[in-house]
């Protein structure tokens, strides 16, 4: 079975915070739906997706970016997006 990217998405960043108890708590939602996303029941709202890429940036970069020297790029979780249309 293939996996949408919100559910691979959502996984991962469970993974990265050490559970989906603690990915729900952070992105103020119910296990419930968090649980609806990851089985492809249903999409997160696009700010919550957002939310969750920013996340999974944030973590992968601390734990292995080594070029320090030169800042993220910013990022626009607001602005239009061709992507999730």
């Amino acid at each position: 079975m293939s996996f949408s990217v919100y559910s691979r998405a959502l996984t991962r960043a469970a993974q990265l915070l050490g559970g989906r108890d603690k990915l729900a708590k952070v992105l103020q939602v119910s296990t419930t739906e968090l649980d609806k996303w990851i089985a492809d029941r249903a999409k997160p709202p696009r700010e919550v997706f957002l939310r969750i890429v920013d996340l999974i940036l944030d973590e992968t970069r601390q734990a292995g970016d080594g070029d320090a020297a030169e800042p993220p790029p910013s990022r626009d979780a607001a602005g239009p997006s061709r992507y999730l249309d």
